[in-house]
């Protein structure tokens, strides 16, 4: 009888190995999003005896590329063979620290997810990237940011119609203190051809209050404030007065970044 092939003896090793294996406890504690999630060391720590038993183990490459950081996570057998794959997440900022969060964020569910483990508390579908809710709102804005207008705004129209350039943001007439900036997109453009170029922004706080600017330096801000508590400064928009023209955005005095301890690290 011959020998079973690498590929053979791996996937024994594998299929060995993750029946031996159970979930890990959830022993850290999310106190913004009030959940629990097992920590890096722990999976680590529980996974890496009962792989080695077996005569398998895993290395995690960190990797940076076109602005995302994330692993390559490795699965070797002693007899030669290994398999690969590969997870990139999107950055809070371009720091070492936001570059370091998202590798540690990406080994921490990338070790999970190849071994078959849950470490997480089920949400329900909320972070339905597998990236918390955070990461699934930021890469939801950005591909709101993407996506071709709906349904053109009145002032749009109206812009389109007299091909005028916007005028400057007024003066903000009240301020709505510590919400929190729950969509961010291109709400109109000017067409093609148009004799003045402009493009209308839409910021949504709290999922329901929508303001409305021409600013792409507010723009720019919202995008970077997203995930924490802000204040912004709105008026009755000048060319239609039943919407909300976002004048100015800061972030709320005393209010932290939405994220989680592990993304700190």
């Amino acid at each position: 009888m011959s020998e079973p092939t690498i590929q053979a003896q791996y996937a024994a090793a594998l299929v060995a190995a993750i029946g031996e294996l159970s979930n890990v406890a959830k022993t850290a504690s999310n106190p913004y999003f009030k959940s629990k999630y097992a920590p890096l060391d722990a999976i680590v720590d529980a996974t890496r005896p009962v792989l080695a038993k077996h005569g398998l183990a895993i290395q995690q490459t960190p990797v940076y590329r076109d602005g995302l950081a994330g692993v390559v996570t490795i699965i070797t057998h002693k007899a030669g063979h290994l398999e690969d794959s590969e997870l990139l997440l999107p950055l809070k900022d371009q720091s070492p620290q936001g570059v370091g969060s998202a590798i540690t964020y990406a080994r921490r569910y990338a070790l999970a997810a190849v071994l078959g483990l849950a470490t997480e508390d089920d949400d329900d579908g909320n972070a339905g990237s597998g990236l918390g809710k955070q990461e699934a709102k930021r890469i939801t804005i950005q591909n709101n940011i993407q996506s071709s207008e709906p349904d053109r705004p009145a002032i749009a129209k109206v812009m389109d119609k007299k091909q005028e350039a916007p005028r400057p943001a007024q003066a903000a007439s009240s301020t709505w203190r510590n919400v929190e900036i729950t969509d961010v997109r291109v709400a109109a453009k000017s067409k093609d051809g148009a004799a003045k170029k402009w493009v209308l922004y839409s910021v949504q706080f709290d999922g329901k209050a929508e303001a409305l600017t021409f600013d792409e330096k507010l723009f720019t801000l919202a995008q970077e404030l997203s995930l924490g508590k802000v204040d912004a400064g709105v008026a009755p928009g000048k060319k239609d007065p039943s919407k909300w023209e976002l004048v100015s955005l800061a972030p709320t005095t005393g209010a932290s970044a939405n994220i989680t301890s592990d993304e700190k690290a």
